[in-house]
């Protein structure tokens, strides 16, 4: 499935916005080059430079996973994830946005939004009764994003390495 969004960016000295399509789809096995590049911007490390460091082939095929890659002008610009899961105390499943990334040269434009807004809407069709979410302490334009979106900040998320 493919959804195209129109924004307007505003350019420096101009008066009028220009407009412009980012194309949103699901990733594909062939997106693997590209979204590796995405993510060593994303864990701001080179860690995905190096092949099969990564679940990006098993998360493809996993029902309860989905990849969305963003592209303008054919340029991959983005991506986000969301997985499905069953909790025991909602009678619904639950979706949990994993991962959002634009390219830095792309962002203030309303693409992270977008990308969300679609993410959202795909967990609705799949009846999801909640989505939760993580983010570091330090994105906090991010943070403002996701409250724009009707997101609270309800607490801490913990983590240790296995």
């Amino acid at each position: 499935m493919r959804s195209q969004v129109r924004v307007l960016s505003p350019r420096p000295g101009f008066l009028l916005a220009i407009i412009t399509y980012m194309q949103i789809r699901e990733a594909k096995k062939e997106d693997y080059e590209r979204l590796m590049e995405l993510y060593n911007g994303f864990v701001e490390s080179d860690r995905y430079s190096k092949h099969d460091n990564d679940s990006f082939e098993r998360t493809l095929n996993d029902r309860g996973c989905h990849i969305y890659v963003a592209e303008e002008n054919d340029k991959t610009i983005g991506f986000v994830t969301f997985s499905v899961r069953n909790v025991v105390r909602y009678p619904k499943p639950i979706a949990e946005g994993d991962e959002l990334y634009v390219k830095p040269e792309y962002r203030g434009k309303g693409y992270g939004k977008q990308l969300m807004q679609h993410i959202l809407n795909k967990a609705k069709e799949l009846n999801c009764q909640r989505m939760f979410l993580e983010s570091h302490y330090k994105h906090e334009t991010a943070h403002k994003m996701y409250e724009s979106l009707g997101f609270t900040n309800y607490g801490y998320h913990f983590i240790k390495d296995l």
